[in-house]
């Protein structure tokens, strides 16, 4: 078996012509390499590479309210809650009892913020169950999954069951002892197995934010406002692949509150 891959390019008459005749066979033959992703594509080849820290993560208040810190922009419908289902499932938190706060641009404190080509969950989904799992894992001294057994919050009673002694305890109150442990190390982190997930891959799991974006409360990317905005328009060529001849800014700059950098 040779390393190689083959992609036949098909050209667009030809494929049309085989829909046309009713049949139309893609054959494409990836080798093991070409299956695997290339690191360079991956969160550990971005710049600033990935944080797996649950302290800088997540915290959890005294009412046992989970706040996960969302360090890619949370620009779009979904992004939020898919970040919080993940971490609500490993954690074995009530989903609902999970806030999404937005995180400051500061790459060498958080790791890689691109927010583009849906990198946010290819590349977080991972870490994010080890973050889950660690801060998890610090609530027991023994080992999981025999030490410990999660229960779903109801209402404001988000609480958590030692399955060795049956006491529980209020997820709060779990966060302050945890909080003073050190992180465990990731090979020592058992993440729950696909059979356990409660939200990861369900259906009719309502967004989190879905009130906040139906009524016009979320805030999006073009509602962002600072002290002393400006506003940039890009300006692209009316044909691909053009470029800029000449520029004359003179009659832009005429127009009141233009700036120039």
């Amino acid at each position: 078996m040779t390393n190689t891959t083959e992609v036949a390019n098909v050209a667009r008459r030809s494929v049309l012509l085989g829909l046309a005749a009713g049949t139309f066979v893609l054959s494409v033959r990836l080798s093991s390499p070409a299956l695997a992703q290339d690191k360079k594509y991956g969160g550990e080849g971005m710049p600033g590479g990935l944080k797996e820290d649950p302290k800088l993560f997540l915290s959890i208040a005294d009412d046992g309210t989970v706040n996960l810190l969302c360090i890619s922009r949370r620009d779009g419908p979904g992004h939020p809650h898919q970040l919080a289902l993940v971490v609500a499932d490993e954690l074995e938190a009530d989903l609902g009892r999970v806030k999404v706060q937005q995180a400051q641009g500061d790459q060498a404190r958080f790791g890689n913020q691109d927010t583009d080509g849906s990198r946010s969950m290819r590349h977080h989904f991972e870490p994010l169950r080890r973050i889950a799992a660690a801060a998890r894992q610090c609530w027991s001294r023994r080992r999981p999954p025999a030490g410990r057994a999660g229960h779903r919050g109801q209402g404001r009673e988000q609480r958590h069951r030692h399955a060795g002694s049956g006491r529980r305890l209020d997820f709060g109150a779990l966060a302050k002892g945890a909080a003073a442990r050190p992180v465990p190390p990731r090979d020592s982190l058992v993440l729950k197995g696909v059979s356990q997930f409660r939200y990861i891959g369900k259906d009719n799991v309502p967004l989190i934010d879905n009130l906040d974006i139906t009524t016009g409360k979320a805030v999006f990317g073009i509602d962002a406002r600072v002290d002393g905005m400006a506003y940039a328009v890009v300006a692209r060529p009316p044909v691909f692949g053009g470029k800029v001849k000449s520029f004359d800014a003179a009659k832009a700059m005429k127009v009141p509150g233009v700036l120039r950098s």
